[in-house]
């Protein structure tokens, strides 16, 4: 058992995520706080960049309605399991966002799930959980 401590678990529904928050709630102590963060990546800048990828905003109030229920969904899960919990809707770049927040949140550790796809995919695709293992100065746990 992981003593208790004040835990950001970036989180994005992913199956790696829920993984990343089921590891965490079967192997870290009950008084610890979880805070999930959800970071929605800006797109206004692609908007602009082409006209043909806008969508409208009540498909994006939609997503962001479903998304948020998920995140509740979540967050009933770790409560029922005797923890404190929260979540957080951001924008912006995620490894980041995730580190501003676990700064914020004042934070002993980030979790995060991990897609496996390797040093090239995740290179050339942008994993966030290569991102923060270069960037963090909080300590990082990626679960597989």
């Amino acid at each position: 058992m992981i003593k208790s401590q004040k835990v950001v678990i970036g989180f994005d529904g992913s199956e790696y995520s829920k993984k990343a928050v089921e590891y965490t709630i079967n192997n870290f102590d009950k008084k610890s706080a979880i805070y999930l963060v959800y970071v929605e990546e800006m797109l206004a800048p692609l908007y602009l960049s082409n006209p043909s990828l806008f969508i409208d905003d009540s498909v994006i109030k939609k997503i962001r309605e479903k998304t948020k229920k998920e995140l509740q969904h979540q967050v009933e899960i770790i409560k029922k399991k005797g923890f404190k919990a929260q979540y957080e809707y951001i924008e912006g770049y995620p490894p980041n966002q995730i580190i501003n927040e676990a700064k914020r949140k004042n934070a002993d550790i980030i979790v995060v799930g991990s897609r496996g796809m390797g040093k090239w995919k995740g290179s050339v695709l942008g994993s966030v959980s290569q991102a923060l293992t270069v960037i963090s100065k909080i300590p990082l746990l990626i679960i597989k």
